[in-house]
């Protein structure tokens, strides 16, 4: 299996996750927990910065927020 299907599989699993488990009240935490996930070994290898964490997260997010409104239209 290459690396964009890795990528691409493993994108459509957070967006699982998100959607399952992330509620309003959590958004206060998403910048602590950006900064809390950039010091694990996996990002600090990859050299990944809290703004790319916090950009890929609002995106996602907002990716994900949109879809469920549009079910509930």
């Amino acid at each position: 299996m290459d690396e964009k299907r890795k990528g691409e599989i493993l994108l459509a699993a957070k967006k699982i996750d998100l959607r399952k488990n992330f509620a309003l009240r959590d958004i206060a935490n998403v910048k602590r927990g950006a900064g809390n996930l950039v010091k694990e070994p996996e990002m600090v290898a990859i050299k990944a910065t809290a703004e790319e964490i916090l950009e890929l997260a609002k995106s996602l997010l907002e990716e994900i927020f949109r879809e469920q409104m549009e079910a509930i239209s």
